[in-house]
């Protein structure tokens, strides 16, 4: 049975990719299954993010203008960010910093995403439920 958007409410992903049309087509995936998606087009807009907000995962593109993925790993472990999950996505194939949970090799199926998002944002969306 197919997750619908009430179920994963409250459960925020921070998407870090420079091409456009990859970022929106992925924002939408995420957004139709109900996920709050912040979108931030470079490293630095990320880390922007990151200070104000805490995602329960973070999709992070590699190979990017004004700081790359690997500057932003960095970054999140001086800033002590390390425990937010990072999946990175990358057109590089071999390529899996050590921080980084998981890979997804561009292209890549929206299911593999999906099994992410679950298994990392399924906790946030336990403690935005009333009562949680």
């Amino acid at each position: 049975m197919a997750k619908g958007p009430a179920y994963n409410r409250g459960a925020v992903i921070l998407l870090v990719e420079d091409d456009e049309d990859v970022r929106e087509m992925l924002a939408f995936t995420l957004q139709s299954r109900g996920y709050a998606v912040q979108v931030a087009k470079n490293g630095s807009a990320a880390l922007e993010v990151l200070e104000r907000e805490r995602p329960c995962l973070v999709i992070l593109d590699l190979v990017m203008p004004v700081m790359n993925g690997w500057a932003v790993l960095a970054q999140m472990k001086a800033r002590q960010l390390s425990d937010v999950p990072v999946c990175v996505i990358s057109a590089l194939e071999g390529q899996r910093p050590s921080e980084a949970v998981a890979t997804l090799s561009k292209p890549f199926e929206t299911s593999e995403l999906f099994a992410l998002a679950e298994r990392y944002c399924s906790h946030a969306r336990r403690s935005a439920a009333p009562g949680g």
